[in-house]
């Protein structure tokens, strides 16, 4: 199984939503050169069809993919599924603009930023309903209050993370001006900077967290009381493959609803999968499914309104300079008819 190794899902987009446009462009020269191979539906000797995901996630969060494919699902859907790893979500979009990927698995704020740009993203599935941010603390910082006048570290000044800590400062009514925002890298260079005093607050999703905690730190609980509703894992596709691929697309959200079910209804059986397939110790494979059980995408739509509190979010805080409209990049018409 390719999901041993694991890596942040908060990659270092750099801030620039400007990056996103080279990486469209650059990406439709690179169409036009390729010839659009992920536009023909592949067929194989026993009926099935490939689908080519490009993944940016890992653990619990990848788990209904993992699942999909260790338990048959996608098989059973007529779908041969074949995952790649990205370093990073600007490669996975360059993959899709080019044509190499039909679909990948991201963070929506991503989608939503590199959508402004012009990359002419669709989210057409949904794979958590809410954002799994933990707010890790130094151990000296008990409450959100006693962030004032601290340092808070993040991927960088425009990014998802850091805009997500400004509006829930704001939201909590401390103010996000109150706390000073240093770049330290992804989850491994926040936690590094916590636990080395180099700052006192990151956002951190498991196993991240997990470390953290084990370390002493302190976990304030997750953004969703600020955030509700965002969701922090999406399946999401160029226009031009989803229009030329429903069918494929359709059965493919179809298998991975499934998926998600059996794997928020199978706990036992899902958390043993989940420490042999990314080789996490039992409880740490337990504590990262623990996390995220209860807000799977059970039918794998997703919160207009929150979507759109989330792009009022971005604008103001940022990680993009131009609203987009949820309509322009989400669709429902791939979703299971029951959905």
């Amino acid at each position: 199984m390719p999901f041993s190794s694991i890596k942040s899902h908060l990659e270092p987009r750099r801030a620039r939503w400007s990056s996103c446009a080279v990486l469209v462009a650059l990406g439709l020269v690179l169409a036009a050169c390729a010839g659009n191979p992920a536009q023909s539906a592949k067929t194989d000797a026993n009926g099935l069809r490939t689908v080519n995901l490009v993944n940016t996630k890992y653990a619990a969060e990848l788990l209904p993919v993992t699942a999909g494919l260790s338990r048959g699902i996608f098989k059973a859907h007529g779908i041969d599924l074949k995952v790649t790893q990205a370093k990073s979500s600007d490669i996975a979009t360059s993959a899709l603009v080019s044509g190499r990927q039909d679909l990948a698995l991201l963070q929506q704020a991503y989608v939503v930023s590199a959508s402004a740009s012009g990359a002419q993203l669709v989210m057409v599935g949904n794979v958590l309903d809410e954002l799994d941010y933990h707010i890790i603390t130094s151990k000296d910082v008990t409450s959100l209050e006693q962030l004032a006048g601290k340092k808070f570290g993040g991927p960088g000044p425009n990014n998802g993370n850091t805009a997500v800590m400004r509006y829930v400062m704001d939201k909590a009514g401390i103010g996000q001006d109150k706390l000073t925002y240093v770049t330290v890298g992804v989850q491994a260079g926040i936690l590094a900077s916590i636990q080395a005093g180099q700052v006192n607050a990151g956002l951190l999703v498991a196993p991240f967290d997990i470390q953290a905690r084990k370390a002493g730190l302190n976990d304030l609980g997750t953004v969703q009381k600020y955030l509700p509703g965002a969701s922090a894992a999406v399946i999401a596709g160029v226009s031009d493959t989803l229009k030329k691929k429903p069918d494929l697309v359709r059965d493919f959200i179809a298998a991975l609803v499934e998926s998600t079910r059996w794997v928020a209804g199978n706990p036992e059986d899902a958390v043993k999968l989940l420490a042999e397939t990314e080789k996490m110790t039992p409880a740490d494979a337990k504590a990262s499914y623990d996390e995220v059980k209860d807000i799977y995408a059970k039918d794998g739509s997703m919160d207009v309104a929150a979507l759109q509190t989330w792009i009022d979010v971005a604008v103001k805080y940022g990680v993009m300079k131009k609203p987009v409209k949820p309509e322009a990049i989400y669709s429902a018409d791939y979703l299971p008819k029951s959905s």
